[in-house]
């Protein structure tokens, strides 16, 4: 059995080399975020061939010298730098983050060489031990505080999520709950198997190998992760249109009101051609780029009653016609950016392109439906 699992960290360390040439060779559409992504990888992946290999050709002092180090305690940070540039979108490495690396270092070097222990003649282990499980609990604080902030937020009522962005969601989940799992794994081994002659954490690796296999897993089958979390809502009309995500067939509220009903008995065969007319019309003549319209407007250029238009953003839409013209407007804008339009004008300009009367009613509006400011916007996809 002990040979069968030895052979497994082999396997698995393998696939993590082979996940880590994919991180890299993706390195071009998000440097930095790959960068430490494949850090954390290729250390894993090392970790468990090493060990693997070992274990199954008995090398005993090996194994012990192996048992001794706790090279692992780099793998704290590098969670957190790795969401913190999925979050915030550097493309360079900050020398501030170099600093989250010293501390580990002392440690390292302190449990190999025992500098401190043979100056002052003291017992360090309790320590260090006691250093290790607050390094990992002071960046699985700031983890769990960075994602439930930026990514596991709270949709607005306007923010439509793209498919990358729920995926990216579902992946830093994943890889949180593995960063979760080696965590009480580690500190369940510090505190209950701590051995006075050396720190270790080699008890139950099987845990940390099996996670880092459902890390693996998912990079091998949706690769798009690694392309970084970026709101483009124009780029996903590809996929899903806007009449999927703002109108339902199926009534939002119930009907009690008499003239509402006719109308709904009236129209309700053709609620899928109301939909299309309605998106193609706005759509193919940029119809929100003039200022104060109505529904009343939009009724009279589509030559379709007022009534049938009213009664299909009360009982149809997810969002009011107030909302809906915001919408198209700040999709408007975002098209617009995706095709270079601000680097010959302004943002101001480009508010009052789309139909805004003032920057600031755009800039209002561009947080509500994309969740950044325009420029943290523009910055995210640059």
């Amino acid at each position: 059995m002990k040979t069968i699992l030895d052979l497994t960290f082999v396997l698995n360390g393998s696939l993590g080399f082979i996940c880590a040439f994919i991180v890299l060779f993706s390195i071009n559409s998000n440097r930095t975020v790959n960068i430490y992504l494949a850090i954390m990888i290729f250390g894993a992946s090392f970790r468990f061939v090493t060990r693997g290999y070992l274990e199954l050709t008995d090398q005993i002092e090996h194994i012990a010298n192996f048992s001794k180090s706790i090279a692992y305690v780099f793998g704290f940070s590098l969670p957190y730098l790795y969401f913190k540039k999925l979050v915030f979108q550097k493309r360079r490495i900050q020398l501030i983050d170099l600093f989250h690396f010293i501390i580990p270092t002392f440690l390292i070097l302190e449990n190999k060489f025992e500098i401190i222990e043979h100056f002052y003649h003291i017992e360090l282990n309790g320590v260090i031990a006691f250093l290790v499980i607050s390094q990992f609990l002071f960046y699985y604080v700031l983890v769990t505080m960075l994602l439930r902030k930026h990514i596991w937020k709270k949709v607005g009522n306007l923010e439509i999520e793209s498919k990358q962005s729920i995926l990216l969601k579902k992946w830093t989940a994943v890889l949180y709950m593995a960063f979760t799992f080696m965590g009480i794994r580690l500190i369940f081994a510090l505190v209950f198997f701590h051995n006075k002659e050396f720190i270790s954490d080699n008890y139950f690796v099987w845990i940390n190998s099996f996670c880092w296999f459902i890390v693996f897993i998912m990079i091998l089958t949706s690769p798009s992760i690694l392309n970084g979390y970026v709101v483009q809502l124009t780029k996903d009309k590809e996929d899903e249109s806007k009449t999927n995500v703002i109108w339902v067939v199926k009534p939002l509220n119930s009907i009690s009101n008499v003239q509402d009903l006719q109308l709904s008995q009236k129209i309700n065969g053709e609620l899928s051609n109301y939909f299309h007319q309605i998106e193609k019309y706005i759509e193919d003549v940029k119809f929100f780029r003039q200022s104060d319209l109505s529904m009343n407007d939009l009724a009279l250029k589509l030559k379709i009653p007022k009534s049938h238009l009213n009664f299909l953003f009360k009982y149809h839409s997810t969002i009011s016609f107030s909302d809906f013209k915001k919408l198209n407007r700040i999709q408007d804008a975002i098209k617009l950016i995706d095709e270079g339009y601000l680097k010959t004008n302004t943002f101001d300009s480009l508010s009052k392109k789309v139909g805004f009367s003032t920057y600031n009613t755009f800039f209002l509006a561009f947080k509500e439906v994309t969740g950044k400011a325009p420029q943290e916007f523009v910055n995210s996809i640059s």
